[in-house]
């Protein structure tokens, strides 16, 4: 069954480059969502049209604001899911670093093949030769938005892939460790009936022509999907909004996932 394409909508640019989150939908479509930034753990919450117009917004302004409320939000808000129906895709595996004779890192990675390794390698353009990329050391869903019911959903992962050393280093208490992991976030397709999760490599390009930064949350409404797209010292925070071409199937209306969730 091919799955649905997407057609941009909008994005709508936040304030900050740090993680962000939907805090939900509106029936007309304004857009609520929460922004933490820095490492003091600042916060800022928007209310957004997709026009882009800023409907409210309140923010700590890196601390020089100490006298602010969060938003007043809707009654009848749709608010994002968590991992709940594609909750197999979790596993913690190692440690962040480490030996991998002592510890059997190959025993705790989820590996790659060696053609998985040459895609992801040039796809993420990672600065390490392919045989140096072990395998995925976790994974964990941050969201999950329902498409074609009951099976088939939008997730949003965060991901650790294990990556060796050409040699043993120390870390700053001195500790010797020869693998490291980077962290990488993807938003892709997943069937929950399906034999068998797809190579990873392919979930990158899943939601082509979505062109995303750090994936950190997602939401279905009235066939749009909405996904929080987390920041950083190069990219601005953005909430990137597309419409679903549903094809030969319904649309899942989120409502309805969630009240499946809370049956």
């Amino acid at each position: 069954m091919p799955m649905p394409t997407l057609e941009p909508v909008t994005t709508l640019p936040l304030a900050h480059n740090g993680d962000c989150s939907l805090l939900g939908v509106a029936p007309d479509l304004t857009v609520y969502v929460e922004e933490v930034y820095s490492d003091d753990g600042w916060l800022a919450q928007h209310a957004l049209k997709l026009d882009g117009t800023v409907v409210a917004s309140v923010d700590e302004a890196s601390g020089a604001v100490t006298d602010i409320a969060p938003l007043s939000l809707p009654d009848d808000l749709t608010m994002p899911q968590r991992g709940w129906h594609t909750m197999g895709l979790n596993f913690a595996g190692p440690r962040h670093r480490g030996l991998r004779g002592p510890e059997r890192l190959d025993d705790l990675v989820h590996s790659f093949s060696v053609s998985e390794k040459f895609a992801l390698v040039n796809h993420l353009r990672l600065d390490v030769p392919p045989p140096l990329l072990l395998g995925l050391a976790e994974s964990y869903v941050l969201a999950e938005a329902s498409v074609r019911p009951p099976h088939l959903f939008v997730v949003c992962r965060r991901l650790r892939l294990a990556l060796a050393l050409p040699e043993e280093r120390q870390d700053d208490g001195g500790e010797p460790f020869d693998y490291d992991t980077q962290v990488l976030y993807v938003a892709h397709y997943f069937d929950t009936s399906a034999e068998q999760e797809p190579v990873l490599s392919s979930m990158l390009t899943d939601l082509q022509p979505a062109a995303l930064h750090r994936p950190m949350d997602c939401l279905i409404y009235k066939d749009h999907l909405f996904i929080a797209d987390g920041g950083s010292a190069d990219h601005q925070s953005a909430v990137r909004v597309w419409r679903i071409a549903s094809g030969e199937s319904t649309l899942a209306d989120e409502n309805d996932s969630r009240n499946e969730q809370s049956d």
